[in-house]
């Protein structure tokens, strides 16, 4: 006959296995994410100010036009390109190909953690 500290017992061991499950797949993501990041750009100077900066970049009235071009020809034959080399090939800024790289990496990211959460049942919200 089981008890109701049976029942306790196991239902604290399902949590601690879903816990530790969520852990290691926290840690392959985080992993997955420092391998990427490649962007070798120094903020100093901006003083606070870097949100207004992308803020204005992305009121472009073309940004969505120049995203999405970058986002299907440039970046489908050469996914590692940094944001000079892809100022160059775009005929862009350096800021607004570094802004455009920022959110397409986000994303991806976004996308990853959409898959995860279907796969495994997690969820990533902090609302």
């Amino acid at each position: 006959m089981s008890t109701m500290f049976d029942y306790l017992d196991s239902s604290q061991k399902k949590i601690k296995e879903d816990k530790k499950k969520e852990k290691e797949l926290n840690e392959k993501l985080l992993e997955k994410i420092k391998k990427q990041k490649k962007v070798d750009v120094n903020f100093a100077g901006f003083d606070g100010r870097l949100s207004e900066l992308v803020d204005g970049i992305r009121t472009i009235p073309n940004y969505q036009n120049i995203k999405s071009f970058i986002r299907d020809k440039i970046l489908t034959e050469d996914p590692g390109i940094s944001y000079k080399k892809l100022s160059v090939k775009a005929g862009v800024h350096k800021g607004v190909a570094l802004v455009i790289l920022y959110d397409l990496y986000n994303d991806k990211l976004e996308e990853e953690l959409h898959e995860i959460e279907e796969e495994n049942g997690f969820s990533y919200n902090y609302d």
